[in-house]
């Protein structure tokens, strides 16, 4: 089952069975508890990781001693291969948000069996690509000037990345707690509850089950 999932992973998408199958020995599942750090930030970078169920986080501390939400993994996804490519140290801690199971690959695995292959290399940069634009829409979000423009434009962030269409308007798929959108636009837990509030007085906003469901997402855009 374990490697039914990693087939299925974007990463691996585009290999042969055969192709796949040779790779299949790299792979070590590890569990994670809620709240267990994986690689705390400046650590040395120790393996490549792939999520295969629960979510994980990536959290930056700033200058004034605030942490901010840089990005949020969820299953299929990686992490772990910048201080792999580099040879540098972790740039951010990263977190298990719930219980995970993750797979882990080793340097030595990676250099031998991942940075040879052409397709998997490829994959990791459209990947690493999409991550800088994603960096660029997040400054973005933090150049507004007002707290209640940051969450407007981190939940328009969040429906572009995660957004599923539904019959009411677009699911964000992702359980995200007010406390983490705060940390992702930087301003307080009660800014963004009293922001999403307001969004769901005026039909634009909806939450279910802690997913937010944007109903009307032109009218969120539009908001000034």
């Amino acid at each position: 089952m374990k490697s039914d999932f990693i087939r299925r992973v974007p990463l691996f998408a585009s290999l042969t069975d055969a192709e796949f199958q040779s790779l299949e020995h790299i792979f070590l599942v590890k569990r994670f508890n809620k709240n267990q750090v994986i690689f705390h930030e400046e650590e040395t970078g120790n393996y490549m990781y792939i999520v295969l169920s629960g979510k994980v986080k990536v959290m930056k501390s700033t200058n004034a001693g605030r942490e901010s939400l840089l990005a949020i993994h969820q299953p299929g996804d990686f992490f772990g291969e910048m201080s792999l490519l580099d040879g540098r140290t972790s740039p951010a801690t990263v977190s298990a948000m719930e219980d995970c199971k993750i797979v882990s690959i080793s340097p030595q695995d990676f250099t031998s069996h991942l940075m040879t292959n052409q397709k998997v290399m490829h994959q990791i940069i459209r990947v690493l690509c999409a991550r800088l634009r994603q960096v660029w829409s997040q400054i973005h979000v933090l150049s507004h000037s007002s707290a209640d423009a940051r969450i407007r434009a981190g939940i328009l962030q969040l429906s572009s990345r995660h957004g599923l269409p539904d019959t009411r308007g677009v699911l964000i798929n992702l359980k995200i707690t007010h406390q983490e959108l705060a940390e992702m636009v930087g301003t307080s837990r009660e800014t963004v509850s009293r922001t999403i509030a307001h969004l769901r007085r005026l039909g634009i906003l909806k939450v279910d089950q802690r997913r937010l469901i944007l109903l009307d997402p032109k009218a969120l855009a539009s908001l000034s």
